[in-house]
């Protein structure tokens, strides 16, 4: 009874927590767009960091509740579940996932360097504050390059000028109080769940909480595929990655070192690893097809089965 107590509250939490970035990214988008910016360019910088701020909030939270290693444990998680599960997924729905030339210019090498480069400051199993300010400065790198390239894109300065009311500002710090609250209890149910299973949290972690603040890009993701939007599917997936592995490694990083645990070390990594070089295979190109879907939810089912023990 207990262990489904903590279930539901950690189900409500990740839910909460999602529906708050949602509203917190919604008026911060408006208030973009108020002020001129494009929809490509509030895609690529607003957007995209709002449908990290679920990562990022719970990550911070869980280096201030004393676990250091649920950064780590988070990206990896999550990562993870973009690339086979949302990837897999969405493959599967349109049958082929077409890929836009763009993506496979721009955004496949910033998605490589950005995993790259979080897997090489995790060979000594910690993650300090000036590996922080590297990654921060690759992602600013990656958000100048996303507006300064999105020039050569088609025109979209004729979009009507959105208007500003009093939603906004409700809508952000709604979105703020939400994402506190739904990072603290998501924390607090994680460490109980992991207690009464007496199972490593890092491995709730990598799949509970990677899985549920995963949901906003497999809704994105599957919605755009199915209508027809095939880049904004993948360059979904894309930029999340890339965002996790930049930003929800760096930000948590100036509250205290991060570590990585054990499961994360012996099976997470590597997963990631064979992830990351599939899903390059996969996209390289230029579409993923069905029967390669199928290929990466058999993978992520590996994942699983390794991490619970069944395999």
């Amino acid at each position: 009874m207990e262990l489904l107590q903590w279930a539901g509250v950690l189900g409500l939490s990740l839910f909460g927590l999602v529906k708050a970035a949602d509203y917190f990214t919604h008026g911060a988008e408006n208030i973009g767009k108020f002020f001129g910016l494009s929809s490509f360019i509030v895609g690529a910088t607003i957007v995209s960091i709002g449908s990290s701020l679920p990562e990022i909030a719970t990550s911070i939270m869980g280096v201030l509740n004393g676990d250091p290693s649920f950064p780590i444990n988070n990206i990896i998680g999550s990562n993870i579940a973009n690339c086979l599960l949302v990837g897999g997924i969405c493959a599967i729905a349109v049958k082929t996932l077409r890929v836009k030339q763009r993506l496979i210019d721009v955004d496949l090498p910033f998605f490589f360097m950005s995993s790259a480069l979080f897997l090489l400051f995790c060979l000594d199993r910690q993650f300090t504050v000036y590996e922080g300010l590297f990654c921060l400065l690759l992602l600013g790198i990656f958000i100048f390059y996303t507006i300064y390239d999105s020039e050569d894109e088609d025109d979209e300065a004729q979009e009507e000028k959105v208007k500003l009311s009093w939603r906004e500002p409700i809508f952000i710090i709604a979105g703020v109080i939400g994402i506190y609250f739904g990072a603290q209890y998501t924390i607090q149910s994680v460490s109980n769940i992991a207690t009464i299973l007496n199972i490593s949290p890092s491995i709730v972690t990598m799949l509970a909480v990677a899985i549920g603040t995963s949901l906003p890009e497999l809704v994105v993701s599957v919605k755009a595929a199915m209508g027809g939007k095939h880049s904004i599917a993948l360059g979904n997936i894309f930029g999340s990655n890339t965002f996790n592995a930049l930003a929800v490694s760096s930000i948590p990083a100036f509250f205290g070192t991060l570590t990585v645990s054990e499961d994360a070390w012996n099976i997470g990594i590597p997963f990631l690893i064979v992830t990351t070089l599939a899903f390059i295979f996969t996209t390289s190109d230029d579409r993923i097809q069905k029967w390669e879907g199928l290929a990466l939810l058999v993978l992520y089912g590996a994942f699983v089965g390794k991490l619970t023990g069944i395999l």
